[in-house]
């Protein structure tokens, strides 16, 4: 059987996880000897990769030609920008990635929630008892109705007049991106968080393709004990929570700052705080385990998944009404005495520097399968 050739539709030109992990992707087929491409998505602004990706081998060509071997590798995010692509590909050549769960148009995608029948928040055999009372998703619930799809699009779109037409364009890329689901397609996911989701909504197994960070030294800087980073992106709306009961305490957001700026935040950092709700198995925390610089989380998004943040039970917090007063004294007395956290996440930093091991492992068995065919 001839070799399959990897096409992975990427929104070129973005920095974030979503699109490093594709060239990872892309650059780690390649490694193989497998034939790989990134190719632009359609309507998203870039046709040049970010410069920091420059160290992945990921090619960029403008499309993905018609070639019986050719396998289409599309994200989560926005389907319908591979729509020629997918018009043209046999199901068993295409290949889903979610890799940031509450990130897709699909609506019950975008407000899922992990619970105890999908993921456990603690590890087998601990005696605690998730709370019955865990505040409900940020968003808003599904809206019903013969509008349904509309009203969902104006909630991603924003509702003043001028956003009319881009509500209109996301109405289309919520239907194509449920029809698409009803495909006889192939699913990965990122994190355990994304297998729960597929399962418990839609009954469709998937493997597992986690990415891992980049790899790089240790930044040798000077650890500063009253430091405490975080994400300035999905932590801004809380952050001020811990800062009134922790007003001694400097919290250093992590936003617009370089690969080299983010390793030395985390390196002089005493602690790293994870308080947004994760689509997937975010790159902070497990960039902080690198550094040596251990994590406190709420348990929101894929932070609810033991599976995919093993930390300690100490160090992972309910997403209650009061998730900041239990939280607030465990960073305190952990700023005064760091020795216990240090000893617990040790386990998790050994778990981290393996994920590329895994990830190799996990890539083999996809190729194989691929290569295979159905």
């Amino acid at each position: 059987m001839p070799a399959p050739i990897f096409y992975v539709a990427a929104p070129i030109g973005d920095r974030t996880g979503g699109p490093e992990a594709l060239a990872l992707l892309v650059d780690s087929m390649r490694k193989k000897g497998v034939e790989a491409y990134l190719i632009p998505m359609r309507n998203f602004r870039g046709r040049m990769q970010h410069p920091e990706y420059g160290k992945f081998d990921a090619p960029i060509v403008p499309a993905m030609p018609n070639h019986p071997d050719g396998h289409l590798v599309i994200g989560e995010v926005s389907p319908i920008e591979s729509r020629s692509e997918l018009s043209r590909t046999p199901d068993s050549h295409v290949w889903m990635l979610w890799l940031s769960v509450n990130n897709s148009p699909i609506p019950k995608a975008r407000y899922y929630k992990a619970t105890e029948g999908a993921c456990s928040m603690f590890p087998a055999g601990s005696d605690s008892k998730v709370p019955a009372e865990l505040w409900p998703h940020d968003d808003q619930e599904i809206t019903e109705g013969p509008m349904r799809t509309w009203r969902e699009a104006r909630r991603r779109k924003g509702k003043a007049i001028t956003q009319i037409a881009p509500s209109v364009i996301e109405t289309v890329s919520i239907r194509y991106a449920e029809s698409l689901m009803k495909r006889d397609i192939n699913f990965g996911t990122q994190s355990y968080y994304g297998q729960s989701f597929l399962q418990s909504a839609y009954r469709r197994g998937s493997f597992l393709l986690t990415d891992y960070p980049q790899s790089a030294a240790a930044v040798q800087v000077e650890r500063e004990r009253n430091v405490v980073s975080y994400n300035g992106t999905k932590g801004k709306w809380k952050i001020d929570h811990l800062r009134r009961r922790l007003p001694g305490v400097e919290f250093v957001p992590i936003e617009n700052m370089t690969f080299d700026q983010v390793r030395e935040t985390l390196a002089r950092s005493a602690l790293y705080v994870e308080i947004g709700s994760l689509p997937g198995r975010d790159r902070l925390p497990r960039e902080a385990a690198n550094q040596g610089t251990p994590t406190i989380m709420l348990a929101r998004g894929a932070g609810y998944c033991w599976q995919d943040f093993p930390i300690g039970e100490k160090y992972r917090f309910p997403y209650t009404l009061d998730w900041a007063d239990h939280m607030a004294p465990v960073i305190s007395d952990t700023l005064q005495d760091p020795e216990e956290i240090h000893a617990t996440q040790a386990e998790f930093q050994e778990w981290v520097a393996g994920e590329p091991t895994r990830y190799d492992q996990a890539l083999e068995a996809w190729l194989e399968r691929a290569h295979r065919g159905p």
